[in-house]
């Protein structure tokens, strides 16, 4: 596997982790409960904007209880990703790269995206102590993307392996060893993994045999699939620290909601007043949401949601 620091010093050597990569969990002994029931609808959200100044569209990929990451897209039409601290935007760009994005930082200000430089295929990294480590990915990978990073600094995302490019399959990198796994009897298509928490609870979706796409929650070994009631797809993007899930889903009539399920089983429907589309991709440990939606005039905006008193 190629590794590549980009900066003075270099921050992990994940050429030499080959011992501790391409682990399978074993699935045989894990669960697949099928569907949430008794699911209730709400509405419980105050929303303030973000947009990148001279952003022509902004999404907001996660956030930690003092930071906002995600990416943006410049006049020339050019995406980066950015961090959002204090109220100062700093965008962010890997070396070289004609495209960064940020989907996930943590509370020590640790974030990982994904990047591509030309034509090449994307790539996942990592940015730790002031370097970036790219590509961070198991080997044999010939793409990925990063979702998340904890404060134990696991890194989760997904990746595809040259011996089967069209199947995707989750890893998690954790003290410089991979360990790569799936949801169990997914389609072709693969599993996408979005988010880890500190408890170690993994959110993601994955492709059935039959092309539908579902979340899914991986909790102590056990794998429970994620459906909002008449949807047409539902993802989970990500799990706090309180085991509270988010996401979106796409109705009947192809109209994206996010959505927040609470540990009790009770569903949030969350859409920002006058969108047309509305999707959650991060929760802080405050209980707080990150996404984007797009306006009536089809432009995109990230936001910040607080629960309503």
């Amino acid at each position: 596997m190629r590794n590549t620091t980009i900066n003075t010093t270099q921050f992990c050597d994940l050429a030499g982790q080959s011992a501790g990569a391409n682990k399978l969990l074993a699935l045989a002994a894990l669960g697949l409960l099928l569907g949430i029931p008794r699911l209730a609808f709400a509405q419980q959200y105050d929303f303030t904007k973000i947009d990148v100044p001279g952003a022509t569209r902004t999404v907001a990929n996660g956030n930690s209880t003092t930071t906002v990451a995600g990416e943006f897209d410049d006049a020339d039409g050019n995406t980066h990703g950015f961090v959002l601290s204090k109220g100062k935007y700093t965008q962010i760009d890997v070396p070289g790269a004609s495209f960064t994005t940020v989907n996930g930082i943590n509370a020590n200000g640790e974030f990982v995206g994904t990047y591509a430089v030309g034509d090449e295929l994307p790539h996942a990294f990592l940015w730790s102590k002031e370097v970036f480590t790219a590509p961070l990915e198991p080997p044999g990978a010939i793409r990925s993307a990063a979702g998340t990073i904890n404060a134990q600094s696991q890194v989760v995302g997904t990746y595809r392996h040259k011996s089967d490019p069209a199947r995707r399959l989750g890893f998690l990198w954790s003290h410089g060893a991979f360990t790569t796994f799936r949801v169990p009897d997914d389609g072709p298509g693969g599993t996408t993994v979005f988010s880890i928490n500190e408890r170690g609870q993994i959110a993601g979706s994955y492709l059935d045999p039959d092309n539908n796409r579902h979340g899914f929650l991986l909790s102590h070994g056990v794998y429970t699939t994620i459906d909002v009631p008449g949807a047409e797809l539902t993802a989970a993007e990500a799990i706090s620290d309180a085991g509270e899930l988010v996401g979106f889903f796409v109705d009947a009539d192809g109209s994206a909601h996010g959505f927040l399920l609470s540990k009790k089983g009770v569903l949030t429907q969350v859409d920002v007043p006058g969108a047309t589309l509305t999707e959650v991709f991060g929760i802080n440990a405050q209980g707080k949401i990150v996404g984007v939606y797009t306006d009536s005039t089809g432009h995109d905006h990230g936001f910040i949601g607080v629960r309503a008193h």
